[in-house]
């Protein structure tokens, strides 16, 4: 169980970092290709046509600190078996829906025209920490 417990926080680490890396590639491209920017512009107006993205923005963000309270209380109740490890997941875990929760309320498809798609891949990542936050037991 142990080993499946340090495969899965690899994995998610990675996932992570794959997601974080993805936003700057996508915002990257969107600015250097056109190809990327019209394929990005694009999607924009078919998901603002077809989604109340505000709403959704909004409903994210309150789920994400729902869950990192829970979470924190979580890390609360059982601090005699905490260590380090445990802290600084929960740390990470703090500033990834700070950030998160910044970039949504602050910037929109005006400042980064691949907004949707970085916001979606942090919110992914953020998600991942959480759960890790509430699976981590070493």
């Amino acid at each position: 169980m142990k080993k499946l417990s340090k495969a899965f926080y690899t994995i998610a680490t990675v996932l992570q970092f794959a997601l974080l890396l993805g936003i700057y590639v996508v915002n990257y491209f969107t600015r250097k290709k056109m190809g990327m920017a019209r394929f990005v512009s694009a999607k924009n107006y078919v998901w603002e046509n077809t989604y109340p993205i505000e709403k959704i923005q909004y409903i994210s963000i309150i789920i994400l600190v729902i869950l990192t309270i829970l979470a924190m209380l979580f890390y609360i109740k059982r601090r005699s078996k905490n260590n380090k490890k445990i802290r600084n997941v929960n740390i990470l875990m703090v500033v990834l829906v700070s950030i998160y929760s910044v970039f949504n309320l602050l910037y929109s498809t005006y400042d980064y025209r691949a907004f949707y798609f970085m916001g979606s891949m942090l919110g992914a990542a953020t998600f991942i920490q959480i759960i890790k936050s509430f699976l981590i037991k070493d």
